[in-house]
C-alpha cells in the first residue's frame, strides 16, 4: 500500500523531486510516481517539469523565495540547513 500524506509542504516536494532526479529518474517518471502518492495535492505537471530543470541546471535550494519576505526565506533556509541552531535561536540561547 502506498502511503499519502494530508498536505505535505511545497519545499518537501521539490525535496523529493530533487531526490529522485539525482536518482536518476527522468522528469516523467518522477511526476508519475509522485502523483501516485500525493494525488491532487501534488503540483501540476508544468511546475514539476520545471522544478525538474532548475534541480538539472545546479539549483540545490528547495525555498521558493519568489514574492516571500527576505527575512522569512533566510530563516527557513537557516532552520533546514542548522536546525539544532534554529532551534537554540528560537529559545534564546545563541
Amino acid at each position: 500500500m502506498v502511503s499519502r500524506t494530508d498536505a505535505p509542504a511545497k519545499w518537501e516536494l521539490r525535496s523529493f523531486i530533487r531526490c529522485l532526479q539525482v536518482q536518476g529518474n527522468r522528469t516523467a517518471e518522477i511526476y508519475k510516481r509522485m502523483s501516485r502518492v500525493y494525488r491532487e495535492r501534488f503540483m501540476s505537471d508544468d511546475v514539476a517539469r520545471e522544478w525538474c530543470k532548475k534541480f538539472k541546471d545546479g539549483r540545490t535550494d528547495v525555498i521558493d523565495k519568489r514574492g516571500m519576505d527576505e527575512n522569512l526565506a533566510q530563516q527557513m533556509i537557516l532552520s533546514n540547513e542548522f536546525p539544532s541552531a534554529s532551534g537554540a535561536i528560537k529559545m534564546g540561547r545563541l
